[in-house]
């Protein structure tokens, strides 16, 4: 790995930790106390730790390397492209998810990272499913903690994105659901 590879990766980390989550900020959390992309990113590789291990319990084979990576990696491209919220990518659809990768082969070169991503935005292994999974499950999470401090406006992102797990689990990981509500009903 290049020192222009690292330099750039790191410059796109210090980024993130510097990007609020737009959909936070829209409903009305204030910008210096939203939640930041890296923050994100934290919970997203701290839950797809949790719901693999449970699954591994369960004799499911899954690449926790692989895991990790990828959920840690997940919003990488957003220092590029920027925090796109949901409403705006089902208008934009691809094109996101061409921009990320292009982005990356551009800023980050670093053939692992592009490779995983890649691999993410397909949902084309288990290990995707469980980050993008984790993605939905995380934010849900975050979003029960701000409507419980009383900003109330979120309400509809927690809905759609609890909504959104216990479909993507239900429908392609069912052996999952019990841990994601427990980890649903923590909060």
């Amino acid at each position: 790995m290049s020192k222009e590879n690292l330099k750039d990766l790191y410059k796109a980390i210090n980024s993130l930790k510097n990007m609020p989550r737009q959909g936070w900020v829209i409903e009305g959390v204030p910008k210096a106390f939203a939640e930041d992309v890296a923050q994100h990113s934290y919970e997203v590789a701290l839950t797809s730790l949790v719901i693999t291990l449970d699954l591994r319990k369960k004799g499911i084979e899954i690449d926790l390397g692989k895991v990790l990576a990828m959920a840690l990696l997940h919003d990488l491209p957003e220092a590029f492209v920027g925090d796109i919220i949901k409403y705006t990518q089902r208008y934009i659809g691809k094109l996101k998810e061409e921009a990320e990768l292009q982005s990356l082969s551009e800023f980050i070169r670093m053939d692992y990272i592009i490779k995983i991503h890649s691999e993410y935005i397909k949902g084309i292994s288990l290990e995707a499913l469980i980050v993008k999974l984790s993605d939905l499950v995380a934010t849900a999470v975050q979003a029960s903690r701000y409507y419980n401090l009383g900003y109330k406006n979120v309400k509809r992102i927690l809905d759609n994105t609890r909504e959104k797990a216990l479909k993507l689990v239900r429908e392609k990981i069912p052996e999952a659901e019990e841990i994601v509500m427990n980890i649903l009903n923590s909060i």
